[in-house]
């Protein structure tokens, strides 16, 4: 019995998690003979337990999903064992498992937690009936602790995990929201000029008017009046519309982006004419360095994709220009230029700033990665561009290293699966 436990320790040694269980199930499985071991979770909310680690034929196998409800374990009691030495499918005839693999022989341990809660389960399955039940049972008693301890280790791990993405998620989104609280502040502050403009012509249009009834009314209305008043008004109402026009453009950019961002939903559009609208709506970040946009290559590209994310895209790699890559030079640009290649769109997005150090640019795209910490960046406008584009768009991005300024180059398909 002392060599049986020595060799399950040294194969034991420094070893953790799923390798771990691995090993500890296929050298306890070898040890005792058993044509079946296996270690498994417990799953509460479905009566269930799911293997964690699973021996058959002598080898490590894909886990698999076991119902306690016509089990042995069906009514587990704590520090119990579960042994029957023979015709146990007699005994609980529902057990597909057992029924399945035609075992005969059921050797189980329920596995605690510190604060004795069920967590797992231990078990070996043989097909022929069990005579001598000492040798396996000592083992299984003998590791059970230190096997409950690894699994309770690991979903302390898993809920730290699910803790973490959830806080990604949130900044994220939080990130999400300040861009567009940005994208509303500029846009608030486009619209202010074209609604101020249609307003003083307007009030120029108010005073014309009143001036022209105070000299009809005095009968002093002259020639050189009315051609004076209809030069005037003309010039206003068509300024005032121009403007009106102006604002409701910019309002209607706005709404379509903003909305495309936070309900994304597959549409066929034109990736020239989309992208126009957008940047339409990003003037006031570009305004902040004196910078421009031109956009090149073909204006007929028709494509069914999420508009939003190319929305979010964009925002983000002109944000990131205008705040990283530009200085007070006022010939600050940015070119992109879209080409199609069969059923995959190119976009090419070059300014002429500072460029990206070589440190940066091995870090570009890891979240969290930020050369602005202290002005309150927080590293995920280059991380989010990077997931919108493999996640949602199943494309990808690379930084052009051989471009003066910061060159990106991104590809997706013409129609989103």
């Amino acid at each position: 019995m002392q060599s049986d436990t020595r060799k399950v320790i040294e194969a034991l040694s420094n070893t953790y998690g799923n390798e771990f269980f691995n090993t500890i199930t296929l050298v306890l499985h070898n040890t005792i003979k058993a044509n079946c071991t296996f270690i498994a979770a417990i799953n509460e909310n479905k009566y269930s337990s799911k293997t964690i680690a699973l021996v058959t034929n002598d080898k490590i196998t894909e886990n698999i999903e076991y119902s306690l409800e016509h089990s042995p374990f069906a009514n587990v009691t704590e520090n119990s064992v579960y042994y029957y030495p023979d015709n146990v499918r007699c005994t609980f005839p529902k057990d597909q498992l057992l029924l399945e693999m035609k075992i005969q022989a059921f050797l189980g341990i329920p596995l605690y937690d510190s604060k004795q809660k069920l967590i797992g389960l231990l078990v070996a399955l043989y097909k022929t009936p069990l005579e001598d039940n000492n040798r396996a049972l000592t083992l299984f008693q003998m590791f059970s602790g230190r096997i409950a301890a690894e699994i309770t280790h690991r979903d302390h791990d898993k809920s730290k995990e699910k803790q973490l993405k959830l806080l990604q998620q949130q900044l994220v989104e939080s990130e999400k929201m300040a861009s567009l609280g940005g994208l509303i502040a500029g846009i608030t502050h486009e619209v202010n000029t074209p609604l101020g403009i249609a307003i003083t012509t307007h009030s120029i249009i108010t005073d014309e008017h009143r001036l022209l009834n105070s000299k009809i009314a005095s009968e002093h209305l002259s020639m050189k009046d009315m051609q004076h008043y209809c030069h005037t008004v003309d010039d206003a109402l068509a300024m005032q519309g121009e403007n009106l026009i102006r604002a409701k453009k910019l309002i209607e950019n706005f709404k379509k982006t903003a909305v495309d961002q936070h309900q994304l939903e597959i549409e066929t559009i034109n990736i020239h004419n989309y992208y126009s609208k957008v940047i339409s709506t990003l003037t006031s970040i570009l305004k902040t360095k004196k910078a421009s946009i031109t956009i090149s290559g073909c204006e007929d590209i028709t494509v069914a994709t999420y508009p939003g994310i190319h929305a979010q895209i964009l925002t983000n790699l002109i944000t990131n220009s205008t705040r990283h890559g530009f200085d007070s030079n006022e010939n600050n640009k940015i070119t992109i230029n879209i080409a199609q290649q069969q059923d995959v769109i190119e976009v090419h997005y070059q300014d002429n700033g500072i460029g990206l150090t070589d440190e940066v640019q091995k870090h570009i795209f890891e979240p969290f990665f930020t050369t602005a910490r202290k002005s309150g960046g927080i590293g995920l406008g280059m991380s989010i561009v990077y997931n919108l584009l493999t996640e949602q768009l199943n494309g990808n991005i690379r930084f052009d290293k051989n471009s003066k300024g910061a060159c990106f180059i991104y590809q997706f398909k013409a129609s989103n699966p």
